[in-house]
């Protein structure tokens, strides 16, 4: 269940639009008070202004590292070990499974509408129908 959606023009920063996304949120959802986010949002004056203005405690998500530096002296047994294949990231698989949901539905495959608030409510209208689909079907 999606609580809210802002559609931004292509040179707003993410950092900037989660604000726009949360004011029109809270006014529903006043009792929202975590938020999980991608690496994109990292910041701490993000995170303290989201405390102060909305009380939403924002938590950074992050991907396993697999680059690292290392000094050309170390030997190969002292190096960090990488674990190899698939692992399963907490919360991050949230996401991902929306923009897959979302993917599946033409209408928003293309940015075709000239106006941003049509696309706020494209997303509404199919992950509304998606929801409706697995109550009702």
């Amino acid at each position: 269940m999606i609580l809210g959606c802002y559609v931004g023009p292509a040179n707003e920063n993410d950092r900037e639009g989660v604000k726009f996304g949360l004011k029109n949120m809270v006014k529903k959802y006043s009792n929202v008070k975590k938020m999980w986010a991608d690496m994109g949002y990292v910041g701490k004056d993000l995170k303290t202004a989201l405390c102060k203005e909305f009380g939403i405690d924002l938590e950074i998500v992050k991907r396993a590292s697999r680059r690292f530096w290392v000094h050309k002296d170390i030997p190969i047994e002292e190096l960090p070990q990488v674990e190899s294949g698939f692992k399963i990231q907490p919360r991050r698989w949230v996401v991902e499974r929306t923009f897959g949901w979302l993917g599946r539905y033409r209408r928003l495959s293309k940015e075709y509408d000239l106006l941003n608030s049509s696309s706020e409510n494209n997303i509404y209208m199919a992950l509304n129908r998606l929801i409706l689909n697995r109550f009702y079907v």
